[in-house]
């Protein structure tokens, strides 16, 4: 389709007020802005990106699918539709296809933290803990921030269904393996809150070295110690 170059450029100018809103987490009005310059510009793979991660955010999954489809079908090599398309199936616990797009965001483009994270927490929802972990830590590496927020084109991290003290423990030990000591004894705090009561097993595993001596890490495991006893 062609479009009049000042409709594209009216389309930016549209789209950067979505970028504004969605920052300020007003998703409703970012999700208006991304509408009209997806209509001005229907051309856009960028924008469509934009407005599937918008209806992602207000769990609008079924219009946020198709947005990425498009985006997709304009540019077959954008990776972070691949990416947020697999959070769509993820959402709609359709983990196969979930996992081949993720798989597919990552071929395209590797070095992407959030990619390797929602593969790796989709690992951890089919219980292949040590898959997992492999791809917790490569996206860590990447960009050790990346659980606190997203990367702007990508949706990180996909849905998790609810808490296993199996799960949190393999993430526990995935923070402590980077030093993350804050992450890991949260992490370990809800595999407690679940049922986890193997305490020897933090005592002898590698992953926690890297942290054993940190006050916080101190605190918890004496803490962890008197209330698994009791």
């Amino acid at each position: 389709m062609e479009v009049p170059a000042e409709n594209i450029l009216r389309a930016n100018e549209v789209s950067q007020e979505g970028d504004l809103a969605f920052a300020r987490r007003d998703y409703y009005a970012a999700l208006i802005k991304f509408l009209e310059a997806s209509r001005l510009n229907p051309n856009s793979h960028a924008i469509l990106n934009k407005l599937g991660i918008a209806y992602s955010q207000l769990k609008y999954y079924s219009d946020a699918g198709p947005a990425f489809e498009r985006a997709i079908a304009l540019n077959p090599k954008f990776a972070y539709a691949y990416n947020n398309l697999g959070t769509v199936y993820f959402a709609a616990d359709d983990k196969s296809r979930a996992e081949k797009f993720f798989k597919k965001a990552i071929a395209l483009q590797e070095d992407v933290a959030s990619f390797h994270i929602n593969l790796g927490t989709l690992y951890f929802e089919k219980g292949k803990y040590q898959k997992g972990m492999a791809e917790l830590r490569k996206g860590l590496m990447l960009d050790p921030g990346i659980g606190g927020r997203g990367e702007g084109m990508a949706l990180a991290q996909a849905p998790s269904r609810g808490s296993s003290n199996e799960k949190n423990y393999f993430m526990a030990r995935v923070y402590a393996s980077m030093g993350d000591v804050d992450r890991a004894v949260e992490s370990l705090k809800q595999a407690l809150g679940a049922g986890f009561t193997d305490i020897d097993a933090i005592r002898k595993e590698p992953d926690f070295d890297k942290i054993r001596r940190d006050d916080k890490f101190i605190a918890f495991m004496q803490q962890a110690t008197l209330m698994t006893k009791n």
